[in-house]
């Protein structure tokens, strides 16, 4: 097995590693969400509209910090020992992360409380940070949930783009904020985060379990998800952007409207729900309303990656490949930790037989691809990734 790093970092720029197995991904998987950096509670929202001849679903609350008494018990075996905050913190995450103790998998798609994780030992960065943050204060540590703002991640499954963003923990010990993350990403001082009240946490869990019920075509439990993430707590953009989509593909358009109208009104730059609104003043031929958002979705477009990279692969598939290698240097000023940028621009380089260039683009993207990327598939010649576009398909 690929093993990769893992650490507990403390704010101040020092660094503990520990080690932990490839694969877990620090990705929060949201459906076709751009969650803002802020919450705006002053904004009145209005009711959700009832899903038209679909079945109601009523949901109870989930407890996603419960504790079992088998948790309680690994927490009490951990620490055994340890009498300072410190070490109390630092055995506990290492506990945690270790494979020979706990040997938690990462699974994108699972979102789970924290007594599930413990149990399944699998799960996604929320259901990690549930777990933590659930048995950390069972151990007297102080902890909470920790938003950091990073570039989105894409993804495509059947048809519905996800864009996910990143949740990790933080603890404080001795006067210090430590952080404690799966993915061993470096935290950079100048990096913009904030911390996650327990009832946004908790919404952020609702609206993943919606998200999934969606991909699996359940519109009812979907619909009663993001209700759920709504109510638990209010203003949050996401969640009636995602509302949106539940009730576009019900076929009720004007409560879908609505929905991404009420999800601008609260985030003004979420741009799925700003492309999925603008797509469907398309669709109903209410051109004049289209136009009007059109400046604002191109130019929220044009400082999107993976738009201009999309622009990149029309060119390509044109055999214009000045415009190609336009857009995808474009793309990667913007995003240059992307590997399939750099794969896609030494495909070009190599077409337009600037050899020397594509070798060197090729280097790059394979000393960026992560663990799971077959590198030997990175090869010259070689065809683009297809990569999703940021709109609702």
């Amino acid at each position: 097995m690929m093993w990769k790093r893992l650490e507990l970092q403390k704010m101040n720029g020092m660094t503990r590693t520990i080690r932990k197995i490839s694969g877990l991904l620090a990705t929060l998987p949201l459906l076709l969400v751009i969650s803002s950096c802020a919450s705006i509670h002053s904004i009145i929202e209005p009711p959700v509209p009832p899903l038209s001849g679909q079945p109601v679903r009523l949901l109870e609350d989930a407890d996603v910090l419960r504790l079992s008494d088998e948790m309680k018990r690994f927490v009490d075996d951990t620490l055994a020992g340890h009498s300072t905050d410190d070490d109390r913190a630092w055995a506990l995450a290492w506990a945690m992360l270790d494979p020979n103790f706990m040997d938690f998998s990462y699974e994108p798609r699972a979102t789970l409380t924290a007594e599930e994780a413990f149990r399944q030992r699998r799960g996604n960065c929320l259901t990690f940070s549930n777990m933590f943050v659930a048995m950390a204060r069972y151990a007297g540590i102080d902890t909470w949930y920790r938003e950091v703002e990073t570039d989105p991640e894409w993804s495509s499954v059947d048809e519905t783009l996800l864009v996910s963003r990143h949740v990790n923990a933080a603890a404080v010990f001795r006067g210090n904020e430590y952080v404690i993350d799966v993915s061993g990403r470096p935290v950079r001082p100048t990096e913009r985060h904030r911390r996650l009240h327990d009832d946004e946490a908790e919404a952020q869990y609702y609206n993943n379990l919606g998200a999934n019920a969606l991909l699996a075509g359940d519109l009812p439990l979907a619909h009663a998800w993001f209700r759920k993430a709504i109510e638990t707590r209010p203003g949050q953009a996401y969640a009636w952007s995602n509302l949106g989509v539940v009730l576009k593909r019900n076929g009720q358009l004007d409560e879908a409207i609505d929905a991404y109208r009420t999800a601008l009104t609260l985030d003004s730059r979420n741009s799925v729900a700003m492309n999925n609104l603008y797509a469907m003043y398309e669709e109903l031929g209410e051109m004049d309303k289209a136009a009007e958002m059109q400046e604002r979705v191109e130019r929220n477009r044009r400082r999107n990656p993976y738009y201009l990279h999309h622009l990149a692969q029309v060119a390509f598939a044109e055999q214009d490949w000045d415009e190609a290698i336009r857009q995808t240097r474009r793309a990667i000023r913007l995003q240059k930790q992307e590997y399939r940028f750099h794969y896609t621009l030494a495909q070009l380089y190599y077409r337009n037989g600037e050899l020397a260039r594509a070798e060197t683009s090729l280097n790059r993207a394979v000393g960026l691809a992560p663990d799971w990327v077959e590198t030997d598939a990175l090869v010259l010649p070689g065809q683009p990734p297809e990569l999703p576009v940021e709109q609702e398909q």
